[in-house]
């Protein structure tokens, strides 16, 4: 079976704060122990070695290790924290998958969840994690000129019947009402540059944005 680990920074960097991972990998056996990283270096402290998710078939941990690298981002592209040199998986950037590639990470990942551990592992390593206005203005360039995969696509008529059967009959409890008349805090989306209540951007942004994937 196979695994994707992580390796954690000891100490603040230029990059990132200790803690952070510097380095996603995806292996077996002692893959996360072997020196040979094509110059990535081993955290001296074994305890900065992680698995991040275990008895995983090849394929799944090939998502998986794509999944990662793209949550922590690529130093090289400006894009994150991670030493990695390409995007994980069963190639580098740009690599086009086969239909019968796409079905089977796409089987593999069906009824597969975050553990807990894992969800706090990936929330204490984002904790004070700052994008910088020039990743920003790298990223708000590298979307100039691209059309939404959205743009021009319609619901149908079977889709909009199955929301408002959703929708009826939903009463909003008093605690949620009042929720809803504070005032919201403002955040703003890394990879849209777009605005808006937290609650609502966070459903619809940050690594749930369509600028993301």
């Amino acid at each position: 079976m196979f695994y994707v680990y992580a390796y954690l920074r000891s100490k603040d960097s230029a990059t990132a704060k200790a803690g952070t991972p510097y380095y996603i990998g995806k292996g077996k056996d002692y893959r996360l122990t072997d020196p040979r990283h094509n110059g990535i270096n081993l955290p001296k402290n074994k305890s900065l070695i992680v698995v991040l998710e275990a008895n995983l078939t090849e394929t799944g941990a090939f998502a998986l290790e794509r999944r990662y690298i793209k949550w922590w981002g690529r130093k090289d592209l400006g894009t994150g924290i991670l030493l990695n040199r390409t995007d994980g998986g069963e190639g580098s950037t740009g690599s086009i998958r086969t239909d019968e590639q796409k079905y089977k990470i796409s089987k593999s990942l069906k009824g597969h969840f975050v553990s807990d551990d894992t969800k706090k592992k990936i929330s204490q390593s984002s904790i004070g994690k700052i994008i910088s206005n020039e990743t920003r203005e790298k990223i708000k360039s590298s979307l100039v000129g691209r059309i939404s995969p959205n743009k021009g696509n319609s619901l149908s008529n079977e889709t909009k019947d199955k929301i408002r059967k959703f929708q009826t009959g939903r009463t909003k409890s008093e605690s949620m009402k009042n929720k809803l008349r504070k005032e919201k805090d403002i955040i703003e989306c890394p990879y849209c540059l777009g605005k808006g209540g937290k609650p609502a951007m966070k459903r619809w942004h940050f690594e749930n944005c369509k600028e993301y994937r």
